[in-house]
Formats: structure tokens, C-alpha cells, sequence
């Protein structure tokens, strides 16, 4: 796996919102409020998600803040992005293509 920096450190301490997927299409959305400007929210949006695994055990404790991001580029094809949540939680995310958009 190699990564691929596309500035995702941006998202660290950002809050957390919400985590969907269309399953006919396989489209994922994870909503999330910026850390630096509390009105501004974000959306990481995958296309063509084959694997959602999104554990909220909490073993560092709750908490809805971003520690990381990471976007791995696998061997077949496919971005791996995981979301380290700052309750220890990482919500894994495969899917062909991987953009982050920052509201206007």
C-alpha cells in the first residue's frame, strides 16, 4: 500500500457528523465540521464502495472528533481511506474513487 497525501491532515479535529451509503449504487458519504472554522462543514465522498466497516466501541473513551485520515492506494485498484476517530474507532472505506469537498 503507498499513500496518497492529498491533505487530508485538514480533517484532523474535525467533528465527526455522519456516515451513509446508498447500497444500490454504492456511493458513501461522511459528513463531517471543520475543526478551524465551526460553520464550515466537509463531505469525503466514495464511489463504488465494496467495504464499510464502521466500529464505534469507543476504547479510548467518547468522542466525535477526527484524529486521522488516511488514503491508501491498494493493489487491486481500489482507495482505502480510514477515519482514526479520537475514541480509538477507525471507520474503514473502500471504494473506486475517494474526493474530499470542503463547502463553499
Amino acid at each position: 500500500m503507498q499513500n496518497a497525501n492529498i491533505k487530508w491532515d485538514r480533517l484532523h479535529d474535525a467533528t465527526l457528523v455522519s456516515v451513509t451509503t446508498e447500497w444500490a449504487s454504492g456511493e458513501t458519504h461522511v459528513r463531517v465540521r471543520l475543526s478551524e472554522e465551526a460553520a464550515r462543514g466537509a463531505e469525503i465522498h466514495v464511489t463504488g464502495a465494496t467495504l464499510l466497516r464502521c466500529p464505534r466501541e469507543q476504547p479510548w473513551g467518547p468522542s466525535v472528533s477526527i484524529n486521522e485520515v488516511r488514503l491508501l492506494a491498494q493493489q487491486n485498484g481500489l482507495q482505502r481511506l480510514e477515519i482514526e476517530v479520537q475514541s480509538g474507532d477507525v471507520i474503514e472505506i473502500e471504494g473506486d474513487t475517494v474526493d474530499l469537498n470542503v463547502d463553499a
